[in-house]
């Protein structure tokens, strides 16, 4: 693979793709071509649009996007590439038909996305993600050539999830922080029938917090939630939403139902 020549001043073309300096931003497109331990770090792109092609071992560190795109026209994959303090752009991130495998995000700015077309495979995260939403069945399933899409073998230990939802994905096949913060728990319907009967007078915000437990949590495909504890229960005080995480993580068994 050639030198992209990421500093150069002029237009220049490398196989199949274009890259076109501005004074701040980069523009580079790529189309249907493999990258192989090209260095991307540091630098600063208008838009970083991926039409299928395969990235290899390629480091995304601390590089930043104004738009990121890609997988529209085949799937575009990214192989052992490392994403460290890469800023995604706010609203302008989008992860179609995608397959990521082996890839570490490590403080990588991973805020208010809709990831519902891609795959991850034995990656790493680590640092914060904000309010993002993970699909394992494809939001346009007509469009792409799988029922589902393969989630496994992610590492989720070191991260800090707020707000992060996981549909269709099956929760005991990823690896989640080992701490007194997060739980894996199944039967919710009967937990939290069995707080309800615990708390009947507890406030009323205690009662709305379980009914949207209940009702509004997404369980993988064998019943199971990622709970977090300073997520149950926000509206509440702390004292009342480590007692209600004792009754639906800590005290709870089948006995009580």
């Amino acid at each position: 693979m050639p030198d992209l020549g990421i500093d150069a001043r002029r237009h220049q073309a490398v196989e199949g793709c274009w890259y076109r300096p501005t004074v701040q931003l980069a523009t580079r497109e790529n189309r249907h071509e493999e990258w192989v331990d090209v260095d991307f770090s540091h630098q600063a792109f208008d838009w970083f649009g991926a039409f299928g092609g395969t990235f290899v071992r390629c480091d995304f560190t601390e590089t930043s996007f104004e738009r990121f795109s890609v997988g529209h026209e085949g799937q575009t994959r990214f192989i052992d590439c490392r994403f460290q303090r890469t800023r995604f752009p706010l609203g302008n991130t989008h992860f179609f038909n995608a397959r990521l495998q082996r890839c570490v995000f490590d403080g990588a700015r991973l805020r208010d996305l809709r990831v519902d077309s891609a795959e991850f495979v034995d990656c790493v995260f680590r640092g914060r993600i904000w309010h993002t939403m993970f699909f394992g069945r494809p939001f346009m399933r007509g469009t792409l050539d799988r029922e589902h899409n393969e989630w496994h073998g992610n590492d989720f230990s070191a991260a800090d999830l707020v707000d992060v939802s996981f549909r269709d994905i099956d929760l005991h096949l990823q690896r989640w922080p080992d701490t007194a913060e997060y739980a894996l728990i199944d039967r919710i319907d009967e937990r939290v029938a069995a707080a309800t009967a615990s708390v009947r007078d507890w406030p009323d915000r205690v009662l709305a917090e379980l009914n949207d437990l209940r009702d509004h949590t997404h369980r993988d495909p064998h019943g199971f939630v990622l709970v977090r504890r300073r997520e149950l229960g926000h509206r509440l005080t702390p004292r009342l939403r480590d007692q209600l995480w004792a009754l639906l993580v800590e005290d709870y068994n089948d006995d009580q139902t």
